[in-house]
């Protein structure tokens, strides 16, 4: 019976067998002979060290694999917290950039009253001036 699994799965078939058809074997197929015995035991052997040794890859791979995920993590970290500072820093210097908008708005009207101012005085000074002339021009 083991023979048989082996020999299929060691020539790459693959087949399937429910309890039912192991069972029915094992009442009509004569008992295994001890090289049959053996040669399923080796097989057996076999198998579970190629599955070790493919087990043993895999978890290799995992911790790789894990490994890699970890770094990546950290470095997403990284990139949210500089993300989040970049944005608080711009925050600030947006509320600065206000600020001093409002003071220069602020100084310019005081310029332009200022100058206004100026230009009042200026022309009460020539009204004297031209009063004081009598309208002649020098």
């Amino acid at each position: 019976m083991l023979e048989g699994l082996a020999n299929a799965l060691t020539e790459g078939g693959f087949q399937v067998l429910s309890i039912a058809d192991i069972i029915r074997r094992e009442r009509h197929d004569p008992p295994m002979t001890d090289e049959e015995r053996q040669r399923a035991m080796d097989f057996i052997v076999a198998q579970q060290a190629k599955n070790s040794v493919e087990i043993e890859r895999l978890i290799e791979s995992h911790d790789k694999a894990e490994h890699r995920f970890d770094r990546a993590e950290r470095i997403l970290k990284l990139m949210i917290r500089a993300g989040r500072r970049a944005r608080r820093e711009m925050r600030e210097r947006d509320k600065q950039l206000r600020e001093q908008d409002d003071r220069l708005e602020r100084h310019l009207t005081e310029i332009a009253e200022f100058q206004a101012h100026s230009d009042r005085r200026l022309d009460a000074l020539m009204d004297i001036i031209r009063a004081n002339n009598n309208g002649r021009s020098s």
